[in-house]
């Protein structure tokens, strides 16, 4: 192993990582130790070995230590001369009391030959056994056991999945419909990723989906893990056509729309604020732009025995009232007692479900229509005579009126 390699050990950790080294006798636990001590260039006393850094310590100790941080169990293949039913007892038992300590831990079989097809397909049979990674080393060569340690980083939990997203989405409510499933997958995913070595999870989940996670990248040293999601070819056009209500399929189209959107926005833009007041207070103003104002020409006039020049300018304002329109029905009909028993039993069918009386159909027509008929009906009722002395008599508030009261007689 590398500086690096120790160091993220001791940052997962918090500054001291110590490391047991776990499983029967006769299996390579000691050469284990011995051989990383002679790759560090440290002391290896009594079945420990330590390596200060920069930011802390990095230890191996031979046995169950309670205050290790994770542990590799080590077990033998029989190539060494162990037959492998003399360790198969302790390295079962070993693994499952890591197992119910909660330990990170991975398993190193000690071989002759790692990287044999025996070897490999033992690997393979522990790791399914144990739900952990079992990994070939040489436990007597100097660094034989690299892999091991390597994969045994990989085994801590991981402590933050980041997911960058096409910049396009991150601009979309959490509910909308191209973005919800994904949160929703994610959230049903994230809890079986419990170590770094499960991040693969997460990319197979989307495999096959139209936002899909391209590559994804681990820091063993912090644990966070970060998955890069993209757009198949389409995907962009089809989201924003749902998002806008309108057919959108290519560059053409999408600037087509974007050009027809330039007046609108600019006209929202100037009356924003006003009807935000006038949701709020019920009435709002919109001000005259630089680009309204009609400079008149100066007049001169007289006053006694002076003179002075009159300068004017006019210019639209906008005046939004928020006007609350009534609108009722009277769906009772026949003898005193039946019309009683009507209104009694809508009454209690409001209070059970509210949507459910309105939408009653009644001659073919549902109670909501017929009073949003009435209130359409209402808006229409003011005649434009009447508009326009409205028009005349706020527009004399507003240049003339000082506070006093003006009758408006319609």
């Amino acid at each position: 192993m590398d500086q690096e390699l120790y160091a993220a050990f001791a940052a997962r950790a918090g500054g001291n990582c110590a490391i047991a080294v776990s499983g029967g006798a006769k299996t390579g636990k000691s050469s284990l130790i011995a051989g990383f001590a002679s790759a560090a260039g440290v002391a290896a006393e009594d079945g420990r070995a330590a390596l200060d850094l920069p930011a802390g310590t990095f230890s191996l100790c031979e046995g169950d230590a309670e205050d290790a941080c994770a542990a590799l169990l080590v077990t033998a293949d029989g190539s060494f001369g162990t037959p492998r039913e003399e360790v198969l007892a302790v390295e079962e038992e070993t693994a499952a009391r890591l197992s119910r300590a909660g330990k990170p831990f991975v398993v190193a079989v000690n071989s002759a030959a790692p990287q044999s097809a025996d070897c490999r397909a033992l690997c393979v049979a522990l790791a399914e056994k144990y739900s952990v990674p079992a990994f070939g080393c040489n436990c007597a060569e100097k660094g034989g056991a690299d892999a091991a340690f390597e994969g045994l980083l990989f085994a801590f939990p991981a402590a933050a999945l980041e997911i960058d997203l096409p910049a396009w989405m991150c601009v979309l409510p959490e509910d909308s419909p191209a973005l919800a499933p994904i949160l929703a997958k994610v959230r049903e995913v994230a809890p079986k990723v419990c170590s770094l070595a499960d991040c693969s999870k997460l990319q197979d989940a989307f495999a096959e989906d139209d936002v899909y996670c391209e590559s994804y990248e681990t820091d063993p040293a912090s644990g966070a893990a970060y998955f890069r999601f993209v757009a198949k070819d389409g995907v962009f056009y089809r989201m924003l056509s749902r998002e806008c209500g309108e057919e959108i399929g290519d560059d053409l189209r999408l600037m087509a729309y974007v050009a027809s959107l330039k007046d609108a926005k600019r006209m929202y833009e100037k009356f924003r604020g006003a009807l935000a007041s006038a949701e709020m207070s019920g009435y709002g103003v919109v001000g005259p732009s630089e680009e309204d104002m009609e400079l008149c020409a100066p007049e001169l006039f007289r006053r006694g025995g002076r003179c002075g020049v009159r300068l004017k300018a006019e210019a639209p304002s906008y005046h939004i009232m928020k006007i609350d329109v009534h609108s009722e029905i009277t769906p009772v009909t026949g003898e005193a007692a039946r019309s009683e028993e009507i209104a009694k039993g809508m009454i209690e069918s409001y209070e059970q479900d509210a949507d459910s009386l309105w939408n009653t159909d009644l001659f073919g027509r549902t109670f909501k229509e017929m009073a949003g008929d009435g209130l359409r009906e209402k808006l229409s009722n003011m005649p434009d005579e009447a508009r326009s002395k409205l028009r005349r008599a706020v527009g004399r508030i507003v240049n003339e009126g000082k506070g006093g009261v003006i009758c408006i007689l319609l």
